[in-house]
């Protein structure tokens, strides 16, 4: 309004702005205009067709559309002097919120006097439209940042020439640097590493979850990082934008959807023999401890269960439980499986490296089944991991240190394998802090009911029955059998039964035949003298039914070689 009375200046002529209703708001210019204009233009005056007639202002709103009243065509004859020029005023969302109006004498208008007006509200127009944007550019801003803020992620950008344009708190704290001292800064004077994001710059190429170590005032960081080039309309690179996360919680993730945590707890072991509440009672106090653990014991008779429970009752309970087969891994592929490896370090590595079974168990604990079937080589390596607490992937250079308990197992008698030369001594007496003795299940068949009672129980929810329990005479054959696989051989035999019986209480005819009449009770009742042929015959089926026919697992149960275990089943024709 002050520009275009720049152009009239002592013309006489009147610039009013008013409202979708036809009130009058401001009025510039009335020093030089007429009495009668002054009370005509008063601000709060309202110009309605039903008050005043028709006039530019009325009109204007009206119609909707700019327009010019000159002198005779105003109906009040006061107005019969003026003539006045008014255009209405849209929002940015097309709605009328007022007018604006040149009026002057008539004898003073020009044709270009609407023009004038017309620009003017489109000025107006244009600035309500940047003010709306403005508003909700900084809104969205605010939003953004509010959103960058609350992630768990870092968050870091630079610009082209690589100054650091922004670093969120999150990335701040994990790099142990106050974000708003490295704004400005250059990225190569902010990390002690040759920063790859600089790459990004160079060739335009991102890249997505690599691996960094960065070495703060926290110690050496493991960081995965993820890096997107970012381009102006001309597709030109701008600068990038860098998110990166601490390795142990991608780590923790991986756990997550894996289930490497324990499921079982001290209230799962049932029994009140004495050995058994001696075993319970060593184990709750291993798990209130952080020495390394190792459980001996024939196969089957629960040892990773109680790992578990030892895990569960200890202060990292929280923590990953991974449990790893040391018998079950091809040698050439342990140590990778074990620490992990880097991309390239041999023929069919996995693009971008893994992380091994230690760096997945940080924070938490780690279960090495079967460590006596451990190769020597292996041994060596293993030993340097726990004295040192850090360890190397296959192919890297990169120590990683790991905060890891150790729980071992095994149904050798590592003792034995020391004097044989089969086991270190010095890793045999890292592992052997807390030993424990696993009972098999034929030194406690005294608790034999309870244990069939709680299998049974077990079984039902899993198999959605309802069966009862065994009768007496298949709780007697129970009693009669060796059980070489100890309670995992009398789990398999409840759950074989239950698949196939719909009575209430499992009978003899349900059980496989090695339970028919075990050997011994022949022996016993005089039923005829067993040969030592029978006896073994009984042992290796008895073996393999509670290894489910797997021919490694009864060849350890038996403690012989798969050649020799292949050589007597031809033999006796199994």
């Amino acid at each position: 309004m002050e520009s275009i009375c720049q152009f009239v200046r002592d013309s006489g002529f009147v610039v009013v702005l008013a409202d979708a209703d036809t009130c009058i708001l401001k009025v510039i210019g009335m020093e030089n205009a007429d009495e009668r204009a002054a009370v005509y233009h008063a601000p709060g005056a309202i110009w309605k067709e039903e008050y005043a007639g028709n006039t530019a202002i009325g009109t204007a709103l009206i119609e909707g559309t700019p327009l010019q009243i000159h002198a005779l065509e105003h109906y009040c004859k006061d107005f019969l002097p003026w003539t006045c020029s008014a255009a209405p005023i849209r929002d940015p969302d097309g709605r009328i919120v007022g007018a604006l109006d040149m009026s002057g004498s008539k004898e003073r208008v020009h044709c270009h006097t609407l023009g004038m007006v017309v620009a003017a509200v489109t000025a107006i127009e244009n600035q309500m439209a940047m003010n709306r944007a403005a508003r909700e550019l900084k809104t969205a801003n605010k939003f953004q940042t509010a959103i960058v803020e609350s992630i768990s992620d870092g968050l870091l950008t630079i610009d082209n020439r690589g100054i650091i344009t922004y670093l969120n708190a999150a990335g701040a704290r994990m790099i142990g640097i106050n974000h708003r001292e490295v704004i400005g800064r250059h990225i190569q004077d902010v990390v002690d590493y040759r920063a790859t994001i600089t790459d990004v710059l160079a060739d335009g190429t991102g890249y997505a979850d690599k691996e960094f170590f960065h070495k703060s005032g926290r110690g050496v960081l493991h960081l995965i990082q993820t890096a997107v080039p970012i381009r102006d309309e001309n597709g030109e690179i701008v600068g990038v934008v860098d998110a990166f996360r601490e390795a142990k919680r991608v780590r923790q993730m991986v756990n997550q959807m894996m289930g490497a945590q324990a499921n079982f707890t001290f209230d799962d072991f049932v029994g009140r023999n004495q050995k058994i509440e001696d075993i319970l009672r060593l184990a709750k106090a291993a798990a209130a401890s952080t020495s390394t653990v190792l459980i001996q014991g024939e196969s089957g008779t629960g040892k990773e269960i109680l790992a578990q429970a030892i895990h569960n009752g200890s202060s990292r309970r929280e923590g990953p439980f991974v449990a790893v087969n040391c018998g079950a891994i091809p040698r050439e592929l342990i140590e990778s499986d074990l620490f992990g490896h880097e991309e390239g370090a041999f023929t069919g590595a996995r693009r971008g490296g893994r992380p091994g079974k230690f760096e997945l168990a940080n924070g938490g604990t780690i279960f090495l089944d079967e460590i006596g079937d451990m190769p020597p080589d292996m041994q060596v390596k293993l030993l340097r991991v726990l004295q040192e607490r850090k360890l190397v992937r296959v192919g890297g250079s990169n120590y990683i240190g790991i905060n890891v308990r150790v729980l071992a197992a095994t149904h050798r008698d590592l003792l034995l394998e020391v004097e044989d030369g089969n086991f270190r001594r010095d890793l045999f007496y890292r592992l052997n802090v807390l030993w424990i003795a696993m009972v098999p299940l034929r030194e406690w068949l005294d608790d034999l009911p309870l244990l069939v009672s709680h299998i049974v129980d077990k079984l039902n929810r899993k198999l959605g029955k309802a069966t009862k329990g065994v009768t007496p005479s298949v709780m007697e054959r129970f009693r009669g059998h060796s059980w070489p696989g100890n309670v995992r051989e009398l789990e398999n035999v409840l759950e074989r039964a239950m698949n196939v019986s719909h009575d209430d209480f499992i009978d003899v005819e349900y059980l496989p035949k090695t339970l028919w009449k075990p050997v011994e009770t022949r022996v016993a009742s005089g039923e005829g003298r067993a040969s030592m042929k029978d006896i073994e015959k009984m042992a290796i089926v008895n073996a393999m039914e509670a290894a489910g026919g797997n021919i490694t697992r009864t060849a350890r149960v038996l403690r012989i070689s798969r050649n020799t275990l292949y050589s007597k089943i031809r033999r006796f024709g199994l």
